[in-house]
């Protein structure tokens, strides 16, 4: 038996042990409950399209506005593929400390996670930290088309047949925002579209332009410029977001209450600290405010919108369910039509 002096040195020795793996322990979720410190280095950017896209020309001005506000640099680094989600798993599969975030568009969130080659399948991964604007999504016509507002363009397509409608998209049907509130449309007004996938927006504005299609929704500087000389007219349009200057259009929203969101916006991974997301909040909210991305975001036909990040998780969360829905019939439907 041990001598009641061992059995108190053992005693001693084994309290000391667990005093100090509890110090330890404890001391280790402190530092990552609160560093007041954030961010200490470069944050890295993660923007999921080329170099010299849309995104990519709109994003790097809202990040050199943010950097002075975070009192770092954040630095954008490109990876596009996979319809945006390489950039988008690249962030999801960060550590969760801040130094990883990027950007996130409405079908990387809301649309492409329903079908079965996207690398997610729902939103746990990501942390949504804000919305700092939404692509405007258009529905563009010739000028010299037989009408010239959205109604004229409704009675036109109920006189003509079934798919005398060509439509120009850029992604195939069912796999974007634009095309869910189309399919919602055709539902509503009992038409039926025929849908072409051009190989972008560039594709879209030379085959609107040569007669080719005589409906698109895309939306760029030179697309703009068309409008502009009179070349091209604006019929509605998709979402609530415009083009400023071209206003007095009717949206989806109030003729149909269809929702269709162009997301613009910042995520990061799941498990982001308060201390992170509140100081990243900060910086961006006033970035938004930044007259030279307002500026481009305006030059480029994007629309500034600001959402806090309780506000764009709420958002992304409700539609995402929506959108489900939607491809879910829409599948059962063309499953149904290849019987």
């Amino acid at each position: 038996m041990l001598s009641q002096q061992k059995r108190r040195t053992r005693n001693f020795i084994i309290f000391w042990i667990g005093g100090l793996w509890i110090f330890l322990f404890v001391s280790i979720h402190l530092a990552e409950a609160k560093d007041p410190d954030y961010p200490t280095k470069p944050v890295t950017f993660i923007i999921p399209y080329a170099a010299g896209g849309m995104t990519d020309v709109v994003v790097r001005p809202l990040l050199e506005a943010a950097s002075k506000y975070l009192g770092q640099t954040i630095i954008p680094i490109n990876k596009p593929g996979g319809g945006s989600t390489v950039g988008v798993v690249t962030v999801m599969n960060s550590k969760p400390d801040g130094y990883t975030i990027g950007h996130f568009g409405g079908s990387a969130v809301t649309v492409t996670p329903h079908y079965e080659d996207c690398p997610y399948h729902d939103l746990s991964g990501f942390t949504f930290i804000l919305n700092y604007g939404e692509s405007v999504w258009p529905l563009i016509t010739r000028s010299d088309a037989p009408y010239s507002t959205w109604n004229e363009f409704m009675a036109w397509a109920k006189r003509n047949p079934p798919g005398a409608i060509k439509m120009g998209i850029v992604s195939a049907r069912g796999r974007g925002p634009s095309s869910l509130a189309m399919y919602q449309l055709e539902k509503r007004e009992q038409i039926q579209i025929t849908y072409l996938v051009q190989g972008g927006a560039g594709e879209s504005l030379t085959k609107i332009l040569g007669g080719h299609i005589n409906l698109e929704t895309s939306m760029t500087p030179q697309h703009l410029q068309y409008i502009e000389t009179g070349k091209l007219r604006i019929l509605a349009y998709m979402n609530e977001t415009k083009v400023p200057g071209y206003e007095n259009y009717p949206s989806f929203e109030k003729l149909y209450g269809i929702l269709a969101k162009g997301y613009m916006g910042v995520l990061g991974p799941k498990g982001l600290p308060n201390y992170v997301l509140e100081k990243l909040d900060d910086a961006f909210a006033k970035a938004v405010k930044d007259p030279g991305f307002i500026d481009i975001m305006n030059r480029n036909g994007n629309g500034v919108r600001y959402l806090n990040r309780a506000q764009i998780d709420k958002e992304v969360k409700e539609l995402f369910q929506t959108y489900g829905d939607l491809i879910k019939a829409l599948r059962a439907e063309d499953k149904e039509k290849k019987k």
